[in-house]
């Protein structure tokens, strides 16, 4: 089976088609087995034990009645000064797996570390699939939302449970008033699983609602994508969020045109622009190889460029970390402030415009020195 995931991966990496005959089902199924799909680790999430509660109620409280586990929530039952010690408690540990390695995702790494991003710390328990919900922050600016949440059971085995708005059953909805928008999404988004705690960190990027600043807002995700070895299927559920948009939650994105030409490998490319964020750094390049093109029959494809594929020659899959930087090949890099900006390989499929190809960095530190690597001659200023 590895055998052959290999040489499908190899296959897909030369060259990427609209039309194929493999079914973004199947597709997405060899790009799950080859990511970080199987990933495990250490992750803890204190929770209160009913029983333990209930019968401290019911000596101090004769009169108090037992509703069961099943429909209770800890935030009923446990005094004020602890349900805050817990929050605490578990904000750090979702702070600390969503800046650590287990998450593939630079950006997100970067901008937790840096304190970026609206604290959400909302709880929804999904007592139909005994899923509890952790909401944990979001941030957004002119071109991305980054929805940082984790979820859990005692009772559902959540492996092969994802919230898969890339190509799977899932879906996220943006009420506004009496607006309903279904968001699209940025990129794969990351995710990991600790199969210890059974316990599901996933970090959504999906478009931009940061002109609702200041609104109160409702975001639903509808639907959960199951992948097994045999099917795709939905499991049908909403989990609401609903929130106002504060400041923090808010960040900038610098976009400057660029005008520079490169040759790599014979073909000359030109940098049309560099977007500068906290959560990332993209650079938008067009080229001869990197436009649609035309079949015979009408059908539009697209062939990975030469460009893509040294950006992807550096990536290498591991089981517990994702998409990680493969250190023994060339590839395509950035260099700010004297330091290698890593690629945020998650991001890899992102679509432009037509004729564009956008390579995604992870942020960097000086938007004044940074320039563009390719392969291991190559180098470009871009802003100086």
């Amino acid at each position: 089976m590895e055998e052959k995931l290999n040489k499908l991966r190899e296959s897909m990496n030369d060259t990427v088609f609209k039309e194929t005959g493999i079914s973004n089902k199947e597709k997405y199924k060899i790009l799950s087995a080859l990511g970080n799909r199987r990933k495990s680790g250490w992750f803890t999430s204190k929770i209160l034990n009913p029983t333990l509660t209930i019968l401290v109620g019911l000596i101090l409280i004769p009169s108090i009645i037992y509703f069961g586990y099943e429909n209770m929530t800890e935030s009923k039952i446990a005094p004020i000064n602890q349900q805050n010690s817990d929050r605490n408690q578990e904000g750090e540990v979702y702070n600390s797996i969503f800046s650590s390695k287990h998450i593939d995702d630079a950006g997100v790494r970067a901008a937790i570390k840096m304190g970026h991003g609206q604290v959400l710390d909302q709880t929804f328990y999904d007592k139909q699939l005994d899923i509890k919900v952790n909401f944990e922050r979001v941030m957004a600016d002119d071109t991305e939302t980054k929805l940082l949440l984790t979820f859990q059971s005692e009772k559902t085995t959540l492996k092969n449970y994802y919230l898969d708005i890339f190509e799977g059953k899932t879906s996220i909805n943006l009420i506004v008033g009496d607006k309903k928008i279904e968001l699209d999404n940025v990129g794969w988004g990351s995710r990991y699983y600790d199969s210890e705690k059974n316990i599901v960190a996933e970090a959504l990027s999906f478009e931009s609602i940061k002109e609702y600043e200041g609104e109160d807002i409702r975001l639903e995700i509808k639907d959960l994508t199951v992948y097994d070895n045999s099917e795709t299927q939905r499991v049908k559920t909403t989990w609401p969020l609903e929130f106002k948009i504060n400041q923090s939650a808010i960040s900038k994105r610098e976009t400057i045109k660029v005008n520079k030409e490169f040759t790599f490998k014979n073909v000359n490319y030109k940098i049309r622009q560099v977007e500068f964020s906290p959560f990332e750094t993209r650079i938008v390049v067009t080229g001869p190889d990197t436009k649609l093109l035309t079949d015979e029959n009408g059908v539009q494809y697209q062939v990975k460029s030469k460009l893509e594929l040294q950006y992807l020659n550096a990536r290498k899959i591991d089981k517990e970390f994702g998409y990680i930087v493969n250190e023994k090949k060339s590839g395509v890099f950035l260099k700010s402030a004297g330091e290698k900006v890593i690629p945020i390989f998650s991001k890899g499929e992102m679509q432009g415009a037509d004729d564009e190809y956008i390579m995604v960095f992870a942020p960097v530190k000086d938007h004044q020195d940074t320039a563009l690597l390719v392969g291991d001659e190559i180098k470009i200023p871009l802003t100086n």
